[in-house]
């Protein structure tokens, strides 16, 4: 008899655990916090779709990726926005001014044009271009400016053209600055025999139709670029 009510007694109190335990389930509100169906906007949580920042550009040059706005780069590796990845050999424009200079025998716009025409015209002497100015000289006829020099502008281009006879640019020194450098020596015989080209920064170069006495071009290797007869 003391048997049958002691199971009784335990049969009664599992069914108020029970009970208990369901009716706290039922006071439990679920947490959002962990709900798989949750957006990561609920509580501050990131997702894998929303993770990292569109508007960021990624670096690569890719426009797809990033803010397709903003430029990231030309891939030169030389840090300037323009492509291309060897060295600069363009020229500065000449501002020139109001006035032709008085050592140009005519101007062009910006450009001072000294001409040596006639036998031993310039012979000996040393001409020096105008400083906000591209220079033209030319060299024309045998002795035109043998012996004499050609100093260019600092910062512009500068052009040496030696034709028509003998020795027109014989033993003549022409001296470059940061802006290109040319000289160019025509058919006649020995034309620019002796002279000789000194390079700047700028480009270099020498043409010749009788190659036979080029030009020196010393600090050729300097400019940024160097093209020789």
């Amino acid at each position: 008899m003391e048997t049958s009510v002691n199971c009784g007694a335990a049969r009664r109190r599992l069914l108020a655990v029970f009970v208990s335990a369901c009716l706290c389930g039922c006071l439990i509100e679920p947490n959002t916090l962990f709900d798989s169906g949750g957006r990561d906007g609920d509580h501050g949580v990131g997702t894998s779709e929303t993770a990292g920042d569109p508007t960021t550009g990624d670096g690569d040059g890719d426009p797809t990726t990033g803010d397709p706005t903003t430029g990231d780069g030309d891939g030169d590796g030389d840090g300037d926005p323009t492509t291309g990845d060897g060295d600069d050999c363009s020229d500065l424009e000449a501002p020139g001014s109001d006035q032709c200079p008085g050592e140009c025998t005519s101007c062009r716009g910006n450009v001072c044009v000294i001409e040596c025409a006639g036998e031993s015209q310039c012979e000996g002497q040393d001409i020096v271009c105008p400083q906000d100015y591209e220079c033209e000289v030319t060299c024309e006829g045998t002795d035109a400016c043998d012996t004499g020099s050609v100093t260019c502008p600092d910062l512009y281009a500068c052009t040496l053209t030696c034709e028509g006879g003998n020795d027109a640019c014989g033993d003549l020194p022409m001296s470059c600055g940061q802006g290109s450098c040319t000289i160019n020596c025509g058919e006649a015989s020995g034309v620019c025999k002796g002279a000789s080209i000194k390079c700047g920064a700028g480009a270099c170069s020498a043409t010749c139709l009788d190659p036979t006495q080029p030009p020196s071009m010393p600090g050729c290797d300097a400019a940024c670029s160097c093209s020789p007869c």
